[in-house]
């Protein structure tokens, strides 16, 4: 009776008694451990798809953050884009204007002979350095108008004297303008000599040396505003016209020579920027052409100055120093 498990249950109507043999008892004993495992199984399984459901929300929750931090990503390159778009966009328009300044300037200044397909650096250059040739020709040779206003009296050439009454080269312009108008350097130079004389000739007059053989005079003014070896820019002031001399009225007389030959000035009043080859074309006894060798290989040198990189600083004595015990001495043997 030992191996035999009593049971016994009380309920209202009484007790009832159940008895297990062994049999049953080890079928019920498995099937309390096999229903333990199985619940032990259960709950662990549960423990664990629970943590992996918590693991896998909080990785959506970061890949939802990441996919929103994509997005603005997203969304700040493609506004760069938009602005790159407009941006080059901008620069092809302005290359376009850019180029077609040039074939303008290109037309201004005669440079037919530039391949349009040449790149648009060597086309910049070579417009530039035309441009600067003839910068350079109209601020060192004389050109434009000395005084500002006037009525041209007298021209150029043969004529009979007003005041001698012989016949005569006038080797000038007599400009008709009141005592006291504002002469200007027609462009660079130094101031050769101021001769004040009242009575004779020129009366007072001023020579003003510029570069490759040209120089300017002014006759017959009221006072200077210059002197002996003062070094003047195109447009200083120079003196006022006068009256002085051998003079009919008040008027600025206006000599233009080259290697102290006079030649007609009318040509170079009117020599600028827009009537630049006028002059060339006209005025026969100058030689232009190595004229104008000698100034493009002047600007040619200054372009290229300008465009070599800057050199390096020389060393300090320290420096020096550091480098020569850096470096090693050979020890003769």
């Amino acid at each position: 009776m030992t191996d035999h498990i009593h049971i016994a249950i009380t309920h209202p109507n009484g007790v009832k008694h159940f008895t297990l043999c062994p049999t049953r008892k080890k079928v019920v004993q498995t099937f309390a451990l096999v229903l333990l495992a199985v619940l032990t199984v259960t709950f662990a399984s549960l423990y664990l798809l629970s943590a992996r459901s918590t693991e896998a929300e909080a990785a959506v929750d970061r890949l939802r953050q990441e996919r929103a931090v994509l997005n603005n990503e997203v969304a700040m390159l493609e506004q760069k884009r938009d602005e790159l778009s407009q941006t080059i966009e901008n620069k092809d328009v302005e290359l376009t204007a850019i180029t077609q300044r040039v074939v303008t300037v290109e037309d201004m200044l005669g440079l037919q002979s530039v391949a349009k397909d040449a790149s648009l650096t060597h086309r910049l250059d070579v417009a530039a350095i035309n441009s600067a040739v003839r910068y350079t020709m109209l601020q060192l040779i004389p050109n434009g108008k000395p005084i500002e206003s006037y009525r041209r009296s007298s021209g150029y050439g043969s004529r009979t004297h007003p005041v001698t009454g012989k016949e005569k080269f006038h080797m000038g312009l007599d400009l008709t303008a009141d005592i006291g108008t504002p002469v200007y350097a027609p462009a660079d130079g130094v101031v050769e000599y101021v001769r004040p004389s009242r009575r004779k000739g020129y009366g007072n007059f001023v020579k003003i040396d510029h570069a490759f053989g040209f120089m300017t005079l002014y006759a017959h003014l009221d006072k200077f505003n210059v002197r002996s070896g003062q070094f003047v820019k195109k447009g200083d002031l120079v003196a006022w016209s006068g009256n002085t001399g051998l003079s009919t009225g008040p008027h600025l007389h206006y000599e233009v020579r080259f290697l102290g030959r006079a030649l007609d000035p009318r040509r170079f009043i009117k020599w600028s920027t827009d009537q630049f080859d006028t002059l060339l074309e006209n005025e026969k006894r100058v030689s232009w052409g190595h004229l104008v060798a000698v100034v493009e290989n002047l600007v040619e040198t200054q372009v290229q100055v300008a465009n070599m990189p800057d050199p390096e600083p020389p060393l300090s004595t320290a420096q020096q120093r550091e480098t020569s015990e850096a470096v090693p001495s050979k020890v003769s043997m």
